[in-house]
């Protein structure tokens, strides 16, 4: 008997990856002149991508209104997936934009295109990332979104690997809101190691923001490890 998904696949990944390299490089083009309508056409790639493949994205906010989500950076406390990245960009409430390196960003077309919605730091030059650091602040304090990551990789079990202090330092120095975020289902509908994409709820929830308001670089490993609890309570609760 032939297995309807077995054909329904294919096809769709075929679908999928030309209107997609059609899509993005629309983006990229438009991105170089203006990033942020170039954000805009490749964020909304990220959302057709969710529906074509029938992944139903639930957000929870503990934060009351979603006005009050502005000037935040939403910090991934567990990374599961690669979906989370664009599910988690998708979501996020105002203009977001996220942060990657020269060596993500130099990648052919997929970095391209990420870079279009980040900003591009080059470790090698101090003076450079200082530079883009200084624009990141004044972003967030008018009120734009940042998306990050935590966790130094991706899990391959679920476990949390090590925290770094990046985001927490960049929260501190621009005296910014920590919205800690969890995403649920991701790995069930694109697993570590797995390329099979398949339709899932996924629910996003923006817990409870961290205030830095008044603290300062030395306090940077208190709301480091106050994340890493917060995420061991928030995942073992599912379990």
């Amino acid at each position: 008997m032939i297995n309807k998904e077995n054909i329904i696949f294919p096809v769709r990944s075929v679908f999928h990856y030309i209107v997609m390299f059609t899509w993005l490089s629309v983006g990229i083009l438009i991105g170089i002149f203006n990033r942020k309508n170039g954000g805009k056409i490749i964020i909304s790639w990220y959302k057709f991508f969710l529906k074509l493949y029938n992944i139903r994205v639930y957000v929870e906010n503990d934060n009351g209104s979603i006005e009050n989500l502005n000037g935040c950076i939403f910090t991934l406390l567990s990374q599961k997936s690669l979906l989370d990245g664009p599910i988690g960009i998708s979501v996020i409430p105002g203009y977001c934009k996220g942060i990657v390196n020269l060596e993500y960003a130099m990648i052919p077309f997929f970095g391209w295109a990420t870079s279009i919605i980040s900003w591009v730091i080059i470790r090698q030059w101090p003076s450079q990332a200082r530079k883009v650091l200084s624009k990141v602040n004044t972003f967030l304090q008018n009120g734009g979104n940042l998306w990050m990551s935590i966790e130094g990789k991706r899990s391959k079990d679920g476990s949390l690997s090590s925290y770094k202090k990046g985001p927490v330092v960049m929260a501190i120095d621009a005296q910014a809101k920590i919205v800690p975020v969890i995403i649920y289902g991701t790995d069930s509908c694109l697993g570590y190691g797995k390329w099979r994409i398949r339709s899932a709820k996924i629910v996003v929830r923006f817990l409870k923001m961290v205030q830095t308001t008044g603290l300062e670089y030395n306090d940077r490993d208190m709301i480091v490890n106050q994340l890493y609890d917060l995420a061991r309570k928030e995942l073992s609760s599912m379990n």
